[in-house]
């Protein structure tokens, strides 16, 4: 499942994302929908935005996604990943829409949404490489 979502936990695991990673391998492991996840596995792409309904690491997922190692200094270096910031950003929307009013998730997406915009909106601001370059 990370694979299809493009989350690589051998690429260095933070060690603040590191209870995650361990969490998700784990309730994956003691997972009761595993024929349900292989089918699901079998008639999916390469690649999916994310996990599906019934999995129980949807949440873990979503958040391991967002942050892996490596995805901001890419987005960095590389202004095509704005697109992939955007999607993160509108993932956040949908799932803020089917949130209930008090879901104590609210926030912490909230605050995700807001910080990948700010992202956005300082590689759309940032020079490329190739402009800066002065030859001598």
């Amino acid at each position: 499942m990370m694979q299809r979502l493009g989350i690589e936990p051998g690429e260095g695991i933070l060690p603040r994302l590191s209870l995650s990673y361990a969490t998700a391998f784990h309730r994956c492991e003691a997972c009761p929908s595993k024929q349900a996840c292989r089918e699901w596995l079998d008639s999916m792409p390469r690649s999916v935005a994310s996990a599906p309904d019934f999995c129980p690491n949807g949440d873990i997922l979503f958040e391991l996604r967002i942050n892996q190692p490596g995805r901001a200094g890419v987005a960095v270096e590389h202004h095509a990943h704005i697109a992939d910031l955007e999607r993160f950003a509108d993932e956040i929307d949908t799932l803020l829409l089917q949130k209930a009013a008090d879901d104590p998730m609210l926030a912490e997406l909230r605050s995700r949404k807001s910080r990948l915009r700010d992202e956005i909106e300082w590689l759309r601001r940032k020079p490329s490489q190739k402009a800066c370059h002065v030859d001598g």
